[in-house]
């Protein structure tokens, strides 16, 4: 006889599950671990060596166990000001700044203190959507181009126009850029497109910008919806957040730093302050030893400076290499602008992959990391439909080049600095793993010629 017991979990949050790329994470260990070998494209970690001037700063500050103020150590506020001042061109005063461990709960507690439901790209990183439900709000997808990142002013209007014929009170948008996943960047026209949508429909719009330095042309990383949203009289962003952190720069996603950049509005002091209180009953404060590293990471220096450009050297050779083998394979892929990701279609062998029974995306990863030993995440985790989503979402998979430079830690430190450097020089960069990928990949796309079917049109 079994017993139905009373859930005791919130509805919200027992629709949420492991997010996607952690556990690609931990499924790929645990094959590794059974003596599979897999080739890693499903997880979007900065696996570069950090400089040693903040290691050392890291390490000389381990002692450091005490409590730093909710809103950042005072040194770390100033840095990111002062970084962000020289990156967007207006002025960004340490006030305006909050410090937390990682981006993530910032996000977390913006969209649970802020009014309304959420607009949101499609498709868009992966803990974006799942955030939004559990603090109870509505989303409502903007439609993408064929690119799967160019927003338009008619899709931003359909996507209002829906949730007010749903009955929601659509008052929030968050967009990426560079992007999680298509590795693409919004020029100035779509941002312009954005800033003024959010301007006239009174929507506060949360942009996060954490691969904002690791834009392929660096023209690209100065632009931003915040510059945009910049009022004459006052003189700083009204409706628009900042979200960063140090994470994708600086290969440091286990030390948890990030940031939120807040207008000085009105508004937007107020919600600064309630994210501060937020905060205080939260996570308290970000690592100490980690925010003294941090301070210095965003100092504006020569060293830091070289490290930043190269590191966005190597991310887009690696990345870039491996575009131009999918394009060669004739997959349906955007060409990536920024960070280390590839959102490949593999639409043209919609019929092979479905006489094989794969008739979505994630079953398509599943048949990848199953047959060829490929890991990679589904265009469905993105927010992707295959059944009734654009033909051009369909089929999609993301792929991250981060994890094909070093087979362990070790090899990290002795070899990183000169992939690095050797990427700025313009020579050639010898990565196996990376053409391990490419060989893999090659095989599938073998695979499916073999297979004589009549074509598919959406």
């Amino acid at each position: 006889m079994s017993i139905i017991l009373p859930s005791i979990i919130r509805p919200q949050a027992a629709t949420m599950k492991i997010s996607p790329t952690l556990e690609i994470n931990e499924l790929v260990a645990e094959a590794r671990a059974s003596g599979q070998n897999v080739v890693h494209l499903g997880f979007g970690e900065a696996t570069f060596p950090l400089p040693p001037a903040i290691l050392d700063e890291h390490r000389k500050h381990v002692a450091s166990t005490s409590y730093m103020p909710v809103a950042g150590l005072s040194e770390l506020r100033e840095s990111i000001a002062t970084f962000s001042t020289r990156r967007l061109g207006v002025l960004v005063e340490p006030e305006q700044v909050v410090v937390a461990p990682g981006s993530k709960p910032l996000l977390f507690a913006l969209f649970d203190i802020l009014e309304g439901d959420v607009l949101l790209p499609r498709p868009s990183w992966v803990s974006y959507g799942p955030q939004v439900n559990h603090a109870g709000k509505q989303l409502f997808w903007v439609e993408t181009e064929d690119d799967r990142h160019t927003i338009t002013e008619t899709s931003l209007n359909a996507a209002f126009d829906g949730a007010i014929a749903a009955g929601a009170n659509p008052r929030i948008m968050l967009t990426n850029t560079p992007s999680n996943p298509t590795g693409r960047a919004f020029d100035e026209a779509t941002i312009t497109v954005i800033s003024d949508f959010c301007r006239g429909k009174g929507i506060v719009l949360i942009s996060d910008e954490i691969y904002s330095d690791l834009c392929y042309d660096p023209d690209f990383s100065r632009l931003s919806p915040y510059t945009q949203l910049t009022t004459e009289n006052e003189g700083q962003s009204t409706t628009c957040i900042i979200t960063g952190g140090l994470s994708k720069t600086y290969s440091a996603g286990g030390w948890r730093i990030g940031y939120s950049i807040f207008p000085r509005s009105v508004a937007g002091q107020a919600l600064q302050s309630a994210v501060l209180s937020y905060a205080s009953e939260n996570w308290s404060a970000a690592s100490a030893p980690a925010q003294k590293a941090a301070a210095l990471a965003f100092q504006p220096s020569a060293e830091m400076d070289l490290y930043r450009q190269r590191a966005v050297t190597l991310h887009r050779a690696c990345t870039t290499r491996l575009y131009s083998a999918l394009a060669g394979l004739g997959l349906d892929v955007p060409e990536p602008q920024g960070a280390f990701y590839l959102y490949p279609s593999f639409s043209p062998w919609t019929a092979q992959l479905q006489y094989l029974g794969v008739h979505d995306s994630n079953a398509l990863a599943k048949w990848l990391i199953r047959e060829f030993g490929v890991a990679t995440l589904p265009g469905t985790a993105f927010g992707e439909d295959d059944m009734d989503g654009p033909p051009a979402g369909r089929y999609r998979l993301r792929m991250a080049t981060s994890y094909l430079y070093f087979e362990n830690e070790q090899e990290r430190y002795v070899r990183g600095f000169g992939l690095m450097e050797d990427a700025a020089e313009g020579k050639e960069v010898a990565l196996p793993m990376l053409e391990e990928a490419v060989a893999r990949l090659k095989t599938v796309i073998e695979r499916l010629k073999g297979i004589k079917v009549e074509k598919i049109d959406w």
